[in-house]
């Protein structure tokens, strides 16, 4: 069992100081009880703008320190997002911690309509292995591609237990988000955490949230219920992944 807390976050454009500083009031207040993993939204301390060459950093910048007092802070596993300048290219970068250390980290392949004038597309997956189990973490518009969360099974061993999708995925498609999500979920035999965020990005466009924890039968078992700021902490019960892929052996045709 992982209990999981995925924050539905408000991103303020154009101020990452203030964004920092208010998941930090914001945390202490709302997180009362242990959790083992904890989920931002994609560009968790900056969201998208016009300004996100400003907002890119180094890979060890204020992001990823912040991430990391988080860890410490409740000792627990940290994920989100960041834009991270490297070489002279900006990458979507999504960073795993633990309080020890970095676990590892993955750079959005699939870039949306209009992030390619900023971003780099990275071209390896990520596979993170921690808390008693194996996750596959990606970011937003990757949900829409199947073939790159396709769960690959060896000697009945599967590559990961859990998808976590980091989003920005604004107000007119949540419901696809969803859709999509809960498909990952049933064909790779996984649980999958959602991630969104609410308000208004630096480009106008509105976010209603939609936080969800779907089980491998593609059942929401958790979702947040408001278009407002929320911490949705729920325990997963990876057992159940395990009982599916004995009872279902759909691996055996993939």
């Amino acid at each position: 069992m992982i209990t999981v807390g995925l924050v539905q976050a408000d991103i303020k454009a154009y101020n990452k100081k203030g964004n920092l500083a208010h998941y930090s009031e914001w945390l202490e207040s709302a997180i009362q009880e242990p959790v083992h993993l904890l989920v931002f939204p994609e560009m968790f301390h900056c969201g998208f703008s016009p300004d996100i060459q400003s907002d890119a950093e180094q890979h060890n910048g204020e992001g990823v320190y912040f991430l990391y007092l988080m860890a410490c802070k409740f000792e627990c596993d940290v994920v989100a997002t960041i834009p991270v300048k490297q070489n002279g290219l900006i990458y979507n970068r999504l960073v795993w911690l633990s309080r020890d250390r970095i676990l590892g980290s993955y750079d959005k392949h699939h870039l949306f309509m209009g992030e390619e004038e900023f971003f780099t597309p990275g071209t390896q997956k990520t596979i993170i292995q921690s808390l008693g189990y194996k996750f596959l973490p990606l970011i937003c518009f990757d949900v829409r591609f199947p073939e790159w969360s396709r769960n690959r099974v060896i000697n009945n061993q599967f590559d990961y237990d859990c998808l976590v999708y980091t989003t920005n995925f604004p107000a007119p498609r949540e419901q696809e988000l969803m859709t999509l999500a809960r498909a990952r979920a049933i064909e790779n035999q996984a649980y999958a955490l959602v991630v969104n965020r609410v308000g208004t990005d630096g480009y106008q466009r509105k976010y209603n949230g939609g936080c969800a924890i779907i089980n491998p039968h593609g059942e929401i078992e958790a979702q947040t219920t408001t278009q407002k700021e929320e911490i949705l902490i729920h325990s997963c019960d990876f057992d159940a992944v395990k009982s599916l892929r004995e009872q279902f052996q759909i691996s055996k045709f993939w």
